[in-house]
């Protein structure tokens, strides 16, 4: 008993102990992030305004990409460097093939000032097999 009672302590106070404001900054990142199905992202895009940015790598891009995607691979060791390049006043359409690397890149966004980033739920595979434009 005094073994749980020693380890619910503990636990309360690392707990306690995590900074605010890094809590804050992540769930802000997260609000900043918005997610689209497959429609409203090719709606978004169909608008002209916004930068499409595909985060695969280039072995997975050589099999296609949606059209008029630049390329930022995610797993490139200077991807931070590149991606902050964008321009921050601009609609960012972000995807890659499940949507995992998008949603990491686009929080990696929000929280370095970036607020309007979209990124597409599912990745592109849901994409393509809801027949939507693919070169």
């Amino acid at each position: 008993m005094k073994n749980l009672a020693l380890l619910l302590f503990l636990i309360t106070s690392v707990l306690a102990c995590t900074p605010k404001g890094e809590n804050q900054s992540n769930e802000e990142a997260a609000n900043s992030v918005v997610s689209l199905d497959e429609k409203e992202f090719s709606e978004k895009l169909s608008s002209g305004k916004a930068l499409l940015v595909d985060v695969r790598t280039a072995e997975e891009i050589a099999s296609g990409k949606i059209p008029n995607a630049i390329s930022i691979d995610f797993y490139r060791t200077d991807f931070q460097d590149e991606i902050l390049k964008l321009p921050k006043e601009q609609e960012i359409l972000i995807y890659c093939s499940a949507g995992v690397r998008s949603l990491q890149a686009s929080e990696f966004l929000a929280k370095n000032g970036y607020s309007k980033i979209y990124h597409l739920e599912g990745g592109l595979g849901n994409w393509i097999r809801k027949g939507y434009p693919f070169e």
